[in-house]
């Protein structure tokens, strides 16, 4: 019994940590935040298995944005939105997708904005961004599907407008099928411009 109890406060202490660290210090990917967590706590590799759920996390950096973050939280999210909202308009021609912490609200101010494009071919984009004068950054995106195995695809790292994105390619029969969410393994939700739009208009402006 006393065992299990160390495991669940254990496991409760990566959770916090982990979402302190992708609060406060940028880290936006969950195994790295624990990583960086269980060597802070002394967790050995060998507990790997009892470490938190990327949901856990997830919970306790919503928990802690609101708690110690308030209203900066709140406008830094509503800037990266409206951000995200210029960015899709600006890339209209594409079906543009908001994904990720911008969209969940979990994203902090050091947040990428996150879209999802469907294209003919990849060279569609970065042709428009050569046209637009637009460096970038070839990359790529591993994503899965359920239990068919991952899938790797194009991606671009830029800044437009002051805003830091990451754009992942996608053909264009694939915006009907998301693939799984990092936080739950679920279909990775995704907002069109007129949804993002819909959400700024509801949530009004931050006091």
């Amino acid at each position: 019994m006393a065992r299990l109890q160390q495991q669940s406060r254990l496991r409760r202490l990566l959770a916090v940590e982990s979402a302190r660290i992708m609060a406060d210090e940028g880290v936006s990917d969950f195994r790295a935040a624990k990583e960086k967590a269980a060597r802070r706590l002394g967790a050995g590799g060998d507990a790997q298995q009892g470490w938190p759920s990327n949901a856990e996390i997830e919970a306790e950096l919503q928990s802690r944005l609101q708690l110690f973050h308030g209203a900066a939280h709140s406008a830094e999210l509503r800037r990266l939105r409206e951000q995200a909202a210029q960015s899709m308009h600006w890339l209209a021609e594409f079906q543009p997708r908001l994904i990720g912490p911008v969209l969940s609200g979990t994203a902090t101010r050091h947040a990428a904005i996150t879209l999802h494009l469907f294209v003919d071919t990849p060279e569609s984009v970065i042709f428009f961004l050569m046209d637009q004068q637009v460096a970038y950054e070839e990359t790529w995106q591993r994503l899965h599907y359920g239990d068919a195995p991952a899938r790797d695809y194009p991606s671009l790292k830029l800044n437009y407008a002051g805003a830091d994105l990451r754009l992942i390619l996608f053909e264009l029969d694939e915006d009907r099928r998301s693939p799984a969410s990092p936080v739950d393994g679920r279909p990775l939700r995704r907002a069109t411009l007129a949804q993002l739009q819909k959400l700024l208009e509801e949530e009004g402006s931050p006091p």
